[in-house]
């Protein structure tokens, strides 16, 4: 090929990078991930065509319920506050508007996780007094001894 047949070339190929990345980055067609420190909360999610991914929010720390749950609550206040700030600019280009309404739909469409992880109850003598009598019903399938039969009559004749 020759030098200007590759300078054309080299040309024609920059031109339509240029144009397809302003294609993608004023449409957001390719996934995009962010990570948003938040209170002291990393949050993280991805968003395409100005739409944030509901069910990548916080996704990394889905494995511990607690954590997630405080994440994914982060998240939705953090998003309002970000639509409240960038609403109230005037001045915005096209893309921060496209930014400001992603924000401002994740307000009104993501719904975080709740999880609430409290202790157990206190079991009441009853309850504690129907588990012994099954464990020893299960002991006294596993052992005939008149021993076991015995502690199994005692602790089951309260049941019921």
């Amino acid at each position: 090929m020759d030098p200007l047949s590759q300078l054309f070339a080299a040309y024609l190929e920059s031109v339509s990078n240029n144009v397809s990345k302003v294609y993608s980055d004023s449409l957001n067609t390719t996934i995009s991930t962010k990570v948003l420190q938040y209170h002291d909360t990393e949050i993280r999610f991805q968003h395409q065509m100005w739409r944030i991914k509901q069910d990548s929010v916080c996704v990394n720390l889905i494995q511990d319920s607690t954590q997630y749950s405080k994440c994914t609550q982060q998240a939705k206040s953090m998003f309002n506050d970000i639509c409240i700030q960038l609403s109230s600019k005037q001045n915005l280009s096209a893309k921060g508007r496209s930014i400001s309404n992603m924000y401002c739909n994740a307000t009104l469409t993501y719904k975080p996780m709740v999880a609430q992880i409290s202790q157990p109850k206190a079991k009441t003598p009853q309850q504690l007094q129907d588990k012994l009598c099954n464990q020893l019903i299960l002991a006294s399938m596993q052992d005939n001894s008149e021993d076991i039969q015995k502690q199994k009559e005692a602790a089951c004749a309260s049941v019921n």
